[in-house]
C-alpha cells in the first residue's frame, strides 16, 4: 500500500436510504391503486323494506328515504333512487362499474303500485350522434375579415350625396 492511499472502511446501508427507497417504491405501488368513488343514494335495505306496495305514499316514501335521485311525472309518477360506483385507475378515466336504480313507481293517488329494482346491465347505452350543418359561405378569421376590406373604400359614391 502505498502512503497516499486511504484505507476506506466498509460501505453501510444507513436507516434513511433504506426508508426512502420504502417510501418511494411505496408511493409507486400507492399510485396504480384504484380509486374507488361511491357516487348518488346510499341504500339502506332496512328501511327500503318498510315499502309496500298499495299502501305507503309518496309523502312516506319522501320521509324514510329522503328526496329521490330523480322523478317522473307520466302515467301516475315514479321516483327513482340512483347509486353507482366508479373506480378510477391511474390516468384512465373514472369507469361505472355498479349501479343500483330503485324505482318506486305510483297510481293517480301516490300510492306506490310497483317497486322495480334495477342494475347496470338493466342499463341501455345511448350513442351521442354530433351532427353539424355548415353554414353559407366563408368562415373567416378576425385577421382574414380585416384584410378582405382592404380596397373597398366605398361603392363609388359622393361622400354628401348628389351636390
Amino acid at each position: 500500500m502505498t502512503p497516499n492511499e486511504q484505507v476506506k472502511p466498509p460501505r453501510k446501508n444507513s436507516t434513511l436510504a433504506q426508508l426512502i427507497m420504502v417510501g418511494l417504491v411505496g408511493g409507486q405501488m400507492m399510485a396504480c391503486m384504484p380509486i374507488v368513488d361511491q357516487r348518488g343514494y346510499v341504500f339502506n335495505q332496512e328501511i327500503v323494506s318498510r315499502l309496500e306496495i298499495g299502501k305507503t305514499t309518496f309523502d312516506q316514501s319522501k320521509n324514510l328515504l329522503g328526496s329521490p335521485t330523480t322523478y317522473s311525472n307520466f302515467n301516475g309518477g315514479a321516483a327513482y333512487y340512483i347509486h353507482s360506483r366508479f373506480i378510477s385507475e391511474s390516468y384512465r378515466a373514472p369507469k361505472e362499474v355498479e349501479r343500483t336504480v330503485l324505482a318506486l313507481y305510483f297510481d293517480g293517488n301516490e300510492v306506490i303500485r310497483d317497486i322495480g329494482v334495477y342494475g347496470l346491465e338493466d342499463g341501455v347505452v345511448v350513442p351521442i350522434v354530433a351532427r353539424t350543418t355548415d353554414t353559407m359561405g366563408l368562415e373567416l378569421s378576425i385577421i382574414g375579415q380585416l384584410l378582405s376590406n382592404v380596397g373597398r373604400l366605398g361603392d363609388g359614391s359622393t361622400i354628401g350625396g348628389d351636390l
